[in-house]
């Protein structure tokens, strides 16, 4: 099966643009007892809406805390969660809020690894596996748009980094390294999906080839480059042309 990473192209034929925040997170982690550091991630549930819960105004204000804090957090906010979901210091919850800018494509990459359907081409995504459409609370937006909730599957090959990475933190679970400029997917941890992000690589943003043919099934092409990811350094990089514009 190929596997490609979802970006942004150099040269874009769409002016979207987005301001936006959510009004629940866990807090970032400080000082950890593990590792010592003082961190936040990037992961967001946009489709875990915690309205209505007596202890989520506890998740309302983003700020460092105790590793005991973050814990107990974390398991409360879990049972409202898909299962198996990554829940790391400073992961978001609950819709995006704020305001939607310019023109926007069918399929949409923001941050640049936070993803928007058109609804009118949310069609040509049904039945594709770990896709799941969450509301938005957006202003001026000019098409109708949903944000893909996207769970975090699979990690990169321990072949493609430093050999001298440390193991993560047996507390928190941070990772001290950053993405290398070349890397490749453990091909023995791809999970069985079409959309999926990466557990120790959370920006990274992956898709199958299902995927791909979906977004060259739409009627207006999107500002999604897709570049194959290997199972192994041998097969190297390569870029799938975009869909010319009709």
């Amino acid at each position: 099966m190929r596997v490609y990473e979802l970006r942004t192209p150099a040269r874009r034929r769409w002016s979207a643009a987005l301001r936006a925040t959510r009004k629940w997170s866990l807090p970032g982690v400080e000082d950890c007892p593990g590792c010592r550091e003082t961190w936040s991630g990037t992961l967001a549930y946009p489709a875990v809406d915690l309205s209505g819960v007596d202890w989520a105004r506890r998740l309302e204000e983003p700020r460092p805390a105790q590793w005991g804090e973050v814990v107990e957090l974390r398991e409360l906010v879990r049972p409202l969660c898909p299962p198996g979901a990554l829940l790391e210091p400073g992961t978001e919850f609950g819709p995006a809020m704020g305001t939607a800018l310019g023109r926007w494509g069918p399929v949409t990459l923001t941050d640049p690894w936070t993803v928007w359907v058109r609804t009118d081409a949310l069609e040509y995504l049904s039945g594709l596996r770990g896709i799941t459409p969450a509301r938005h609370e957006l202003r001026r937006t000019v098409t109708e748009l949903l944000e893909l909730q996207i769970p975090a599957r699979g990690r990169l090959a321990p072949e493609c980094l430093p050999a001298t990475v440390e193991a993560p933190c047996g507390v928190c679970g941070r990772a001290g390294w950053r993405l290398p400029q070349r890397y490749w997917l453990d091909s023995a941890q791809v999970p069985d999906l079409d959309l999926w992000r990466l557990e120790d690589a959370p920006t990274v943003v992956c898709a199958s080839e299902r995927f791909a043919h979906a977004l060259d099934a739409m009627e207006d092409p999107s500002d999604i480059l897709l570049v194959e990811l290997a199972a192994e350094d041998s097969a190297g990089y390569s870029e799938r042309p975009p869909r010319p514009a009709s």
